[in-house]
């Protein structure tokens, strides 16, 4: 059974969607879960601070952890594909690989897939069209520990964020929102003026506590918009 904190976060929350903790009752103690999931009772803590802080749960000294009946408003963002933004704007869409290869992950790709030294991981370097306009560099990796089918596709035609939606189910994912200036390489992949600005997301997402992929997407800043989405 994996028993990192993203794992017990899961659980959690599938029992909660399953209604087994109804809004307004107290959730088992920490010693309690801990002992159902075999883990250490810091691993559980951690997983419901993260519960609390998504509004989800209500931390009280003493009194243990409440279901709230509604989670408590906070934004979210809305990621579609390229390929959906890019249509939803009228504009013709293709995709071009310009790099794939297996390879053992460098150290700060390790480091964000949770792999071990000289593990093996796939990448990808991928452009998105709007009509004759790169919109999108797309950097992913891939873990193939977690999706060993990625080893053997072709990511020519269809980009592998795509691809990992119909491959693969995800639990969690963060968000790493940035801007910078465009390097000479990357401005002439996405034919910009170096020095120009870009918008910078990285995203990782996991499955039940295992790391899936890691990506940096990489916009023009003049041709891209972000949407967030306010929950109640």
């Amino acid at each position: 059974m994996a028993t990192g904190y993203r794992a017990i976060k899961a659980a959690l929350m599938d029992r909660l969607r399953a209604g087994e903790w109804p809004a307004g009752s107290t959730m088992p103690g920490e010693v309690q879960l801990a002992d159902e999931y075999g883990c250490a009772r810091v691993t559980v803590n951690r997983a419901l601070r993260e519960l609390a802080d998504d509004g989800i749960v209500r931390r009280q000294r003493r009194r243990g952890t409440e279901v709230i009946a509604g989670r408590s408003r906070h934004a979210r963002l809305t990621m579609r594909q390229a390929r959906q933004q890019i249509e939803a704007d009228g504009k013709p869409y293709r995709y071009d690989c310009l790099r794939q290869r297996v390879q053992p992950a460098p150290a700060a790709v390790a480091g964000q897939l949770a792999l071990s030294r000289g593990a093996e991981a796939v990448e990808i370097l991928g452009r998105h069209w709007a009509g004759d306009r790169p919109y999108q560099l797309e950097h992913r990796w891939i873990n193939l520990a977690a999706v060993p089918e990625a080893r053997d596709e072709s990511f020519s035609e269809q980009g592998p964020g795509e691809w990992l939606l119909q491959a693969k189910p995800l639990s969690d994912a963060e968000h790493v929102l940035s801007a910078r200036n465009a390097r000479p390489r990357e401005a002439g992949q996405l034919q910009m003026v170096p020095g120009d600005a870009l918008f910078v997301i990285e995203r990782r997402t996991w499955w039940q506590g295992e790391a899936i992929t890691w990506v940096r997407l990489l916009h023009p800043a003049e041709r891209f918009r972000l949407v967030t989405r306010d929950v109640m």
